[in-house]
């Protein structure tokens, strides 16, 4: 840490510009139109501006969807730990509502998929049944 002299005080870092429209006085003062620009050398050109992310493809968003589906089953069949409390729990009507939204976008994801896709989709439906068919003593 530098030493500093007293009377020495710094000069600041930054500038403060007050842009309000309100005189010293505290009445409004007319506004004024913004100055143009003289130089717009700086401004990139349309074509060079990068283009927004493209967003997922609906297909892909399900099987997002069918992936976190078919982990919240193995949670709540108390098969795997929950990640957040790291216990595991048992919670059969859980289970089934996951098991039977992750059955519900296989149907719909199924007519678009390569049909090695659908088996395994199709596979681990039928292992989540099974696991709650095991859990639940049915």
């Amino acid at each position: 840490m530098p030493n500093k002299a007293p009377d020495h005080e710094e000069e600041p870092e930054f500038r403060v510009t007050d842009r309000r429209r309100v005189s010293p006085e505290g009445s409004r003062e007319p506004a004024q139109a913004p100055e143009p620009q003289a130089d717009r050398t700086t401004d990139p050109p349309p074509e060079a501006e990068t283009p927004p992310p493209e967003l997922l493809s609906t297909p892909d968003l399900v099987r997002i969807f069918i992936a976190e589906l078919q982990a919240r089953a193995l949670v709540h069949l108390g098969l795997i730990p929950n990640p957040q409390t790291r216990l595991v729990t048992k919670d059969l009507p859980e289970a089934r509502l996951a098991i039977d939204c992750v059955a519900a976008l296989i149907e719909q994801l199924s007519s678009s998929g390569a049909p090695s896709e659908r088996d395994q989709l199709r596979q681990m439906l039928a292992d989540l049944q099974l696991g709650f068919a095991q859990q639940s003593g049915t």
